[in-house]
Protein backbone atom coordinates (compact mmCIF):
# COMPACT_ATOMS: atom_id res chain seq x y z
CA UNK A 1 0.00 0.00 0.00
CA UNK A 2 2.76 2.26 0.81
CA UNK A 3 4.14 2.09 -2.92
CA UNK A 4 1.82 4.67 -3.71
CA UNK A 5 3.58 7.99 -3.25
CA UNK A 6 0.77 9.68 -1.94
CA UNK A 7 -0.11 7.19 0.33
CA UNK A 8 3.31 7.51 1.68
CA UNK A 9 3.24 11.29 2.12
CA UNK A 10 0.33 10.74 4.10
CA UNK A 11 1.90 7.99 6.20
CA UNK A 12 4.60 9.96 7.09
CA UNK A 13 2.68 13.36 8.04
CA UNK A 14 0.13 11.12 10.09
CA UNK A 15 1.29 8.03 10.86
CA UNK A 16 -0.77 4.35 10.45
CA UNK A 17 -4.35 6.18 9.84
CA UNK A 18 -3.06 8.58 7.89
CA UNK A 19 -3.59 6.40 4.85
CA UNK A 20 -7.11 7.13 5.23
CA UNK A 21 -6.85 10.80 5.54
CA UNK A 22 -6.69 12.81 2.31
CA UNK A 23 -7.98 16.61 2.22
CA UNK A 24 -11.09 17.38 0.17
CA UNK A 25 -13.05 20.43 -0.79
CA UNK A 26 -16.09 21.46 0.97
CA UNK A 27 -19.69 19.45 0.74
CA UNK A 28 -21.22 16.16 0.72
CA UNK A 29 -18.72 12.80 -0.20
CA UNK A 30 -19.24 8.96 -0.21
CA UNK A 31 -16.29 8.79 1.21
CA UNK A 32 -17.30 10.01 4.32
CA UNK A 33 -18.69 7.00 5.34
CA UNK A 34 -16.73 5.24 7.44
CA UNK A 35 -19.13 2.26 8.16
CA UNK A 36 -21.21 -0.02 5.55
CA UNK A 37 -23.75 0.40 7.98
CA UNK A 38 -23.71 4.04 7.08
CA UNK A 39 -24.71 3.72 3.97
CA UNK A 40 -27.53 0.63 5.37
CA UNK A 41 -28.95 3.48 7.44
CA UNK A 42 -29.71 5.78 5.02
CA UNK A 43 -30.83 3.67 2.29
CA UNK A 44 -33.27 1.53 4.81
CA UNK A 45 -34.73 4.88 6.44
CA UNK A 46 -35.47 5.92 3.11
CA UNK A 47 -37.39 2.69 2.06
CA UNK A 48 -38.57 0.78 4.88
CA UNK A 49 -36.33 -1.22 7.22
CA UNK A 50 -37.12 -5.08 6.79
CA UNK A 51 -38.61 -3.98 2.87
CA UNK A 52 -34.61 -2.78 2.09
CA UNK A 53 -33.32 -5.70 4.10
CA UNK A 54 -35.01 -8.06 1.61
CA UNK A 55 -34.75 -6.43 -1.18
CA UNK A 56 -30.81 -5.46 -1.24
CA UNK A 57 -30.09 -8.94 0.99
CA UNK A 58 -28.46 -7.14 4.12
CA UNK A 59 -30.67 -9.13 6.84
CA UNK A 60 -28.15 -11.77 7.57
CA UNK A 61 -25.74 -9.15 7.33
CA UNK A 62 -26.85 -7.08 9.98
CA UNK A 63 -26.80 -9.80 12.31
CA UNK A 64 -28.67 -10.27 15.84
CA UNK A 65 -26.87 -6.88 17.78
CA UNK A 66 -25.98 -4.24 16.55
CA UNK A 67 -23.84 -1.31 18.42
CA UNK A 68 -23.70 2.21 18.00
CA UNK A 69 -21.07 3.90 16.40
CA UNK A 70 -19.67 7.15 18.11
CA UNK A 71 -20.34 10.27 16.64
CA UNK A 72 -18.24 12.68 14.96
CA UNK A 73 -16.46 15.44 15.86
CA UNK A 74 -16.15 18.99 13.82
CA UNK A 75 -12.95 21.08 13.98
CA UNK A 76 -12.65 24.44 12.32
CA UNK A 77 -9.07 25.13 12.42
CA UNK A 78 -7.66 28.59 10.83
CA UNK A 79 -4.39 28.29 9.02
CA UNK A 80 -2.09 31.19 7.65
CA UNK A 81 -0.75 31.06 4.44
CA UNK A 82 2.67 30.56 5.81
CA UNK A 83 1.95 27.51 7.59
CA UNK A 84 0.17 26.24 4.84
CA UNK A 85 3.13 26.68 2.82
CA UNK A 86 5.42 25.13 5.47
CA UNK A 87 3.41 22.54 6.04
CA UNK A 88 3.29 23.64 9.45
CA UNK A 89 2.02 21.48 12.37
CA UNK A 90 -0.88 22.22 14.26
CA UNK A 91 -2.78 21.68 17.48
CA UNK A 92 -6.08 21.82 18.87
CA UNK A 93 -7.87 20.76 21.82
CA UNK A 94 -11.31 18.46 21.91
CA UNK A 95 -14.00 17.31 24.62
CA UNK A 96 -14.70 13.54 23.24
CA UNK A 97 -15.90 11.04 24.78
CA UNK A 98 -13.44 7.63 25.47
CA UNK A 99 -14.07 3.88 26.55
CA UNK A 100 -14.35 3.81 30.38
CA UNK A 101 -11.21 2.49 31.85
CA UNK A 102 -13.16 0.80 34.51
CA UNK A 103 -15.44 -1.31 32.69
CA UNK A 104 -13.77 -1.23 29.21
CA UNK A 105 -16.15 0.43 27.62
CA UNK A 106 -19.28 -2.21 28.63
CA UNK A 107 -20.95 -0.28 31.20
CA UNK A 108 -21.02 -2.45 33.88
CA UNK A 109 -20.53 -6.33 34.63
CA UNK A 110 -23.94 -8.93 34.79
CA UNK A 111 -25.60 -8.68 31.66
CA UNK A 112 -28.80 -9.82 30.16
CA UNK A 113 -31.04 -10.11 27.53
CA UNK A 114 -32.94 -6.49 26.80
CA UNK A 115 -36.34 -7.05 27.55
CA UNK A 116 -37.94 -4.53 25.07
CA UNK A 117 -36.05 -6.08 21.84
CA UNK A 118 -35.55 -9.41 22.81
CA UNK A 119 -31.98 -8.89 23.02
CA UNK A 120 -32.10 -8.50 19.09
CA UNK A 121 -30.36 -4.46 19.57
CA UNK A 122 -33.75 -3.30 17.34
CA UNK A 123 -37.40 -2.61 17.02
CA UNK A 124 -39.63 -2.76 14.44
CA UNK A 125 -42.39 0.22 13.97
CA UNK A 126 -45.39 -0.21 11.47
CA UNK A 127 -47.14 3.14 10.04
CA UNK A 128 -50.27 3.39 7.80
CA UNK A 129 -50.78 5.78 5.15
CA UNK A 130 -52.80 6.03 1.84
CA UNK A 131 -50.04 4.16 0.14
CA UNK A 132 -50.15 0.92 2.51
CA UNK A 133 -48.39 -0.17 5.47
CA UNK A 134 -44.59 0.62 6.12
CA UNK A 135 -42.48 -1.30 8.41
CA UNK A 136 -39.10 0.28 9.65
CA UNK A 137 -36.22 -1.10 11.75
CA UNK A 138 -34.08 1.20 14.17
CA UNK A 139 -32.38 0.85 17.34
CA UNK A 140 -33.45 -0.18 20.57
CA UNK A 141 -34.00 3.17 22.77
CA UNK A 142 -33.35 1.03 26.05
CA UNK A 143 -30.74 -1.16 25.53
CA UNK A 144 -28.77 1.18 22.49
CA UNK A 145 -28.53 -1.95 20.03
CA UNK A 146 -26.60 -3.61 22.62
CA UNK A 147 -29.24 -6.67 23.04
CA UNK A 148 -28.21 -6.65 26.88
CA UNK A 149 -29.03 -4.73 30.02
CA UNK A 150 -27.10 -3.83 32.72
CA UNK A 151 -27.79 -6.07 35.97
CA UNK A 152 -24.57 -3.94 37.65
CA UNK A 153 -23.43 -0.55 35.97
CA UNK A 154 -20.38 0.58 36.45
CA UNK A 155 -19.71 3.18 39.49
CA UNK A 156 -17.48 5.47 37.27
CA UNK A 157 -19.43 5.83 34.06
CA UNK A 158 -22.62 5.16 35.53
CA UNK A 159 -23.38 2.25 33.10
CA UNK A 160 -23.14 4.56 30.40
CA UNK A 161 -19.79 2.91 29.36
CA UNK A 162 -17.74 6.10 28.41
CA UNK A 163 -16.53 9.23 30.22
CA UNK A 164 -15.35 12.98 29.08
CA UNK A 165 -12.03 13.48 28.22
CA UNK A 166 -10.03 16.18 27.26
CA UNK A 167 -7.26 15.77 24.76
CA UNK A 168 -4.74 17.43 22.84
CA UNK A 169 -4.63 16.44 18.66
CA UNK A 170 -1.54 17.31 16.81
CA UNK A 171 -2.08 17.34 12.65
CA UNK A 172 0.40 18.79 9.66
CA UNK A 173 -1.21 21.17 7.81
CA UNK A 174 -1.71 19.48 4.09
CA UNK A 175 0.32 21.03 1.67
CA UNK A 176 -1.86 23.43 -0.84
CA UNK A 177 -4.66 23.41 1.57
CA UNK A 178 -7.65 26.19 0.66
CA UNK A 179 -9.90 27.34 2.36
CA UNK A 180 -12.91 24.82 3.07
CA UNK A 181 -11.28 22.08 2.75
CA UNK A 182 -10.95 19.44 4.97
CA UNK A 183 -9.49 15.94 6.21
CA UNK A 184 -11.04 13.09 8.19
CA UNK A 185 -9.28 11.79 10.84
CA UNK A 186 -11.00 8.15 11.51
CA UNK A 187 -11.52 6.69 14.78
CA UNK A 188 -10.21 9.59 16.86
CA UNK A 189 -13.85 10.44 17.49
CA UNK A 190 -16.44 10.40 20.59
CA UNK A 191 -16.28 6.29 21.11
CA UNK A 192 -19.11 3.79 20.70
CA UNK A 193 -19.02 0.33 21.22
CA UNK A 194 -20.07 0.11 17.53
CA UNK A 195 -16.37 1.88 16.76
CA UNK A 196 -15.15 5.21 17.44
CA UNK A 197 -16.45 8.49 15.74
CA UNK A 198 -13.88 10.38 13.52
CA UNK A 199 -12.82 13.70 13.61
CA UNK A 200 -13.43 16.36 10.97
CA UNK A 201 -11.40 18.89 10.69
CA UNK A 202 -11.85 21.82 8.29
CA UNK A 203 -9.49 24.21 7.42
CA UNK A 204 -9.71 28.12 7.35
CA UNK A 205 -7.66 30.08 5.85
CA UNK A 206 -6.90 34.00 7.55
CA UNK A 207 -6.70 36.59 5.45
CA UNK A 208 -3.44 37.59 4.16
CA UNK A 209 -1.68 41.31 4.90
CA UNK A 210 -0.72 41.57 0.99
CA UNK A 211 -1.89 38.79 -0.86
CA UNK A 212 -4.91 37.47 -2.02
CA UNK A 213 -5.48 33.59 -2.79
CA UNK A 214 -7.14 32.30 -5.82
CA UNK A 215 -6.54 28.87 -6.03
CA UNK A 216 -3.05 28.04 -5.88
CA UNK A 217 -2.25 31.65 -7.79
CA UNK A 218 -1.19 34.27 -5.38
CA UNK A 219 -2.13 38.26 -6.47
CA UNK A 220 -0.28 40.96 -4.84
CA UNK A 221 -0.61 45.10 -5.58
CA UNK A 222 2.68 47.28 -5.18
CA UNK A 223 2.64 50.78 -5.25
CA UNK A 224 5.82 51.55 -7.41
CA UNK A 225 7.56 55.27 -8.06
CA UNK A 226 6.79 56.87 -11.16
CA UNK A 227 10.97 56.92 -11.94
CA UNK A 228 10.82 53.18 -12.36
CA UNK A 229 7.63 53.10 -14.15
CA UNK A 230 9.41 55.50 -16.62
CA UNK A 231 13.10 54.46 -16.48
CA UNK A 232 12.52 51.01 -15.77
CA UNK A 233 14.16 48.61 -13.03
CA UNK A 234 13.70 46.16 -11.12
CA UNK A 235 11.47 45.67 -7.35
CA UNK A 236 11.27 43.50 -4.55
CA UNK A 237 8.11 42.09 -4.04
CA UNK A 238 7.53 40.52 0.04
CA UNK A 239 7.42 36.09 -0.01
CA UNK A 240 7.71 33.60 2.48
CA UNK A 241 10.10 32.64 5.10
CA UNK A 242 11.73 35.74 4.77
CA UNK A 243 12.37 35.54 1.39
CA UNK A 244 12.03 37.85 -1.39
CA UNK A 245 11.02 38.05 -5.31
CA UNK A 246 12.76 40.73 -7.23
CA UNK A 247 10.63 41.54 -9.96
CA UNK A 248 11.87 43.35 -13.46
CA UNK A 249 10.06 46.17 -14.40
CA UNK A 250 9.94 47.29 -17.79
CA UNK A 251 11.51 50.74 -19.43
CA UNK A 252 7.24 52.85 -20.14
CA UNK A 253 5.25 50.36 -17.87
CA UNK A 254 2.06 52.32 -16.99
CA UNK A 255 -0.23 51.56 -14.26
CA UNK A 256 -1.70 49.74 -13.67
CA UNK A 257 0.03 46.89 -15.18
CA UNK A 258 0.22 42.71 -14.13
CA UNK A 259 3.46 40.71 -14.10
CA UNK A 260 2.93 37.13 -13.74
CA UNK A 261 5.70 35.10 -12.22
CA UNK A 262 5.61 31.50 -13.07
CA UNK A 263 5.83 29.31 -10.23
CA UNK A 264 6.24 31.25 -7.50
CA UNK A 265 2.55 30.96 -6.10
CA UNK A 266 1.16 28.30 -3.87
CA UNK A 267 2.43 24.64 -3.79
CA UNK A 268 -0.27 22.24 -5.50
CA UNK A 269 -0.89 18.88 -4.20
CA UNK A 270 1.05 17.04 -6.90
CA UNK A 271 4.29 18.81 -6.04
CA UNK A 272 4.23 21.96 -8.53
CA UNK A 273 3.30 25.93 -8.13
CA UNK A 274 0.79 28.06 -8.70
CA UNK A 275 1.62 31.29 -10.14
CA UNK A 276 2.21 34.75 -8.78
CA UNK A 277 0.79 38.24 -10.44
CA UNK A 278 2.46 41.51 -9.33
CA UNK A 279 -0.29 44.21 -9.86
CA UNK A 280 1.90 47.72 -10.26
CA UNK A 281 0.35 50.68 -9.16
CA UNK A 282 1.51 54.46 -9.07
CA UNK A 283 3.37 54.99 -5.74
CA UNK A 284 1.53 58.91 -4.42
CA UNK A 285 4.57 61.01 -3.53
CA UNK A 286 5.75 61.05 0.28
CA UNK A 287 8.23 64.39 -0.49
CA UNK A 288 6.82 67.96 0.67
CA UNK A 289 9.96 69.71 -0.61
CA UNK A 290 9.03 72.51 -2.83
CA UNK A 291 11.80 71.44 -5.29
CA UNK A 292 9.92 68.32 -6.04
CA UNK A 293 6.70 70.71 -6.98
CA UNK A 294 8.49 72.23 -9.38
CA UNK A 295 9.90 69.17 -10.61
CA UNK A 296 6.34 68.27 -11.10
CA UNK A 297 5.71 71.70 -13.54
CA UNK A 298 8.43 71.04 -15.45
CA UNK A 299 7.19 67.59 -16.36
CA UNK A 300 4.27 69.02 -17.99
CA UNK A 301 6.42 70.42 -21.02
CA UNK A 302 7.06 66.80 -21.54
CA UNK A 303 3.74 65.03 -20.98
CA UNK A 304 1.68 66.49 -23.01
CA UNK A 305 -2.10 66.20 -23.40
CA UNK A 306 -4.18 63.39 -22.07
CA UNK A 307 -5.52 61.48 -25.01
CA UNK A 308 -8.06 58.42 -25.04
CA UNK A 309 -5.93 55.09 -25.06
CA UNK A 310 -7.32 52.75 -27.37
CA UNK A 311 -8.66 49.02 -26.62
CA UNK A 312 -6.12 46.24 -26.58
CA UNK A 313 -3.36 48.10 -25.63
Amino acid sequence: MLMDPQKRQLYDQYGHDGVSQTFKGGGFSWDDFTHFDDLQDILGNLFGGSHFEDLFGFGSRRGAQRQSRGGDIHVILKVTLEEIVNSAKKQFKVNRFEGCTVCGGKGGTDFSPCGQCGGRGQVKTQSRSFFGTFTSIGTCPACKGSGQTIKTPCAKCSGTGRSRVTRTIEIKTPRGVANGQYIVLRGEGHFGRGGNGSIIVQFEEKPHMYFERRGYDLYIRMLTPYSKLINGGSIEVPGFNGRRERVKVKKGSSAPEIIRLKAKGMPRPDGGYGDMYVELDLKPLESTDKNVSKIIEELKNYEGEPKPRPRGE
